[in-house]
């Protein structure tokens, strides 16, 4: 774009030199790419007012094919120029989603001075050394000979020589400049992130949420773009408050680098400090520091995100900088509640998945617009189904009501995709629409664990284990430490028939947290398979009891119990299910597992019919389920299998 102007702009510390394309600061050049010179000229010509983004870009990028994030980038870079990238918003100030405004005050002091001699700031330190030389060069070429005339051909001799000379240095220059740079990117690519919830400083009642609420906000735009693979928040909220270095979080994490922060608020304003380092080595990539009013939450949300994109480097679409800029919702108090439903329904017990659904349900009251907290509510009710807290027929309606609205709103949601296919999976027995809804999540979210994990699951449970396993091995490479994410590949392993490697990766997961009760309970069926009954029985009563009593682990228990000759055991825990079936929901599928354990086939047929009627979630793995293997002959097996027909 050429400028149009023939008046020198001073603003602050700086002049602004259009015909020159020079931007002085107390007169000194300051570097700026062209792209970013014409962006100041042309919103400083408008000084005051506000320039919509498309204007920008077909002004700054005449004829060119580019995308909202180049803006982004660009805007970044002259903000850091001007020394108004922390924070301030002194000069140029962003009008969400629509454009930007120069707001400083600009005075025109007439026609430029002749800066011919000064150098060009969109000029680098390698271009002026090559002219130096060049320039060497031509004056070596050019210099009057003064020599005699027998001297012309030893004269000519060394010119050429030191032509020559000049001319592999100049070369040398160029490829060393060029080449260096090339190798710096290369090994500061960043692939995997993992971003750390931000120590929260001298925090206020009700502020210990804030920290894990920016960093959630980051993870979720950031892998909305499906560029990068970024550890999501449940993998990272065991660091809260925990006293470990970021290297070592990283290195723990499996990623390239990992971005650590600390905020403070203090009174309306909120100061957060970042620092993005790499893991290999330990060394900051880059650090900065925000400032903002408290009320303004999310604008310091989209500084810190479009930092961040800039600092790895993020070259995105279209869709993919429309993912990454949305706003999931306009009311901070709204998003806190959304942030502590997911610190509690991440741990995955009865209590703190229905706190979460509580802070869920908050979240909509306070912004029935937010499409995320429906997800949050279908989640809540999905799990609170699978784990037999509620009666499915009470729970997963819920869910799947809550995922719809949520679609609703926001099609391009991987989360609720991936819901309705958990709840198409283990409610609606629809391996097609389960299968369909994954890959649709997917599609939106590559990098998306929990989805590659349950799609994982829905495979196995149809048979068609090759690409069940890739699935569970795509989602442990995700989320490596994720605790669910590992219980779930060790059941995709088991009914795949990989023994060995479902136990390993059962028992690495127990390695992280020995406290979790699912995994002792996958790794108990496993060893079950291996007719390991000693050590099954001792991982099935450990998660009986880090559960408190969790009635599906009990049921396998008792199965367990029965297979290997303790059948008092098994009636005592048959006796215990039914009595409290009578006060709570006991899945009918628990107290059939024990019964068929026991060789009654009459009475599993009976409470597995119920299981059908019920919709227990365990009857989607029917036919492959090894516990059931001793009904296979009975015809009544069969015709219950058609029925499911997953």
């Amino acid at each position: 774009m050429g400028p149009s102007v023939k008046q020198l702009y001073e603003f602050g510390p700086f002049q602004l030199d259009p015909p020159e394309r020079l931007l002085l600061c107390d007169g000194h050049p300051v570097p700026m790419t062209p792209k970013a010179f014409d962006l100041l000229v042309f919103l400083v010509e408008r000084g005051g007012h506000l320039v919509e983004k498309d204007e920008l870009l077909k002004a700054v990028w005449q004829g060119s094919i580019v995308e909202e994030g180049n803006l982004s980038v660009t805007v970044s870079f002259l903000r850091k120029a001007l020394n108004d990238d922390r924070g301030l918003h002194r000069y140029i100030e962003t009008v969400s989603k629509r454009g930007y405004r120069f707001v400083a005050d600009v005075r025109q002091v007439g026609e430029p001075e002749s800066v011919l001699h000064r150098q060009r700031p969109e000029e680098s330190q390698g271009t002026l050394e090559e002219r130096r030389v060049q320039e060497q060069v031509a004056a070596v070429v050019a210099k009057p000979s003064s020599v005699a005339p027998r001297g012309i051909f030893r004269w000519s001799v060394l010119t050429a020589a030191l032509v020559l000379g000049a001319f592999s240095i100049l070369v040398w220059v160029v490829i060393h400049r060029r080449g260096g740079a090339g190798q710096v990117q290369e090994q500061e690519a960043i692939h995997s992130l993992a971003v750390l919830p931000f120590q929260t400083l001298g925090a206020e009642r009700g502020d210990e949420y804030l920290g894990l609420g920016m960093a959630d906000a980051l993870i979720t735009r950031l892998g909305n773009t499906g560029k990068i693979i970024v550890r999501p928040t449940n993998a990272i909220q065991r660091y809260a408050g925990k006293d470990m270095s970021p290297q070592a979080a990283g290195h723990e994490q499996g990623v390239d680098a990992v971005l650590d922060g600390r905020i403070q608020r203090e009174a309306d304003r909120v100061r957060l400090t970042v620092q993005l380092i790499r893991v290999r080595d330990g060394v900051q990539l880059w650090g900065e520091t925000f400032d903002k009013e408290f009320t303004d939450i999310f604008a310091l949300e989209d500084a810190l995100s479009e930092r961040v994109a800039q600092s790895i480097r993020l070259k995105l679409t279209g869709e993919e900088t429309r993912r990454f800029n949305k706003r999931s919702t306009e009311r901070p108090d709204a998003y806190e509640a959304y942030v502590k439903g997911r610190y509690f329904w991440n741990k995955r017990t009865d209590k703190g998945m229905k706190k979460g659904l509580e802070y869920f349900r908050q979240a909509i009251t306070l912004d029935p617009t937010f499409a995320e907290a429906y997800v949050g509510v279908a989640d809540s009710y999905a799990t609170l189904g699978l784990y037999a807290v509620l009666p499915p027929k009470e729970a997963f309606p819920a869910a799947k009501e809550a995922a719809k609205r949520a679609l609703e709103m926001d099609d391009g949601l991987a989360e609720a995709h991936a819901t309705l296919g958990f709840i198409n999976f283990y409610y609606d027995w629809s391996g097609v629409d389960a299968g369909n809804e994954f890959r649709r999540a997917l599609a939106d979210n590559p990098n998306y664990a929990m989805a590659h994990s349950w799609y994982g699951e829905s495979l196995a449970a149809m048979g068609r284990y090759p690409e069940a396993i890739a699935e569970a091995q795509r989602a442990l490479e995700d989320d490596p430490l994720s605790l669910i994410i590992g219980s779930n590949a060790g059941w995709t392993l088991s009914l795949a028939g990989k023994g060995d490697q479902a136990i390993e990766i059962l028992k690495k997961a127990i390695e992280i947290d020995p406290t979790f009760p699912r995994t002792h309970f996958r790794l108990g069926r496993a060893y079950e398979q291996k007719t390991s009954y000693d050590l099954a029985i001792s991982e099935l009563e450990q998660a009986v009891s880090l559960s408190g009593g969790d009635t599906c682990y009990k049921g396998s228990l008792g199965h367990v119990y029965a297979i290997s000759g303790k059948s008092d055991r098994a009636r005592e825990v048959l006796q215990d299910l039914q009595g409290r079936s009578e006060q709570q929901y006991v899945p009918a599928f628990a107290i059939a597992l024990v019964y068929a354990g026991l060789g009654d086939n009459d009475q599993a047929f009976n409470w597995l019919q119920r299981a059908y009627d019920d919709r227990s979630t365990a009857m989607v793995f029917l036919k492959l389920d090894p516990e059931l293997g001793s009904l296979h002959s009975d015809p009544r097996f069969e015709q219950l299998s058609q029925r499911i027909n997953f």
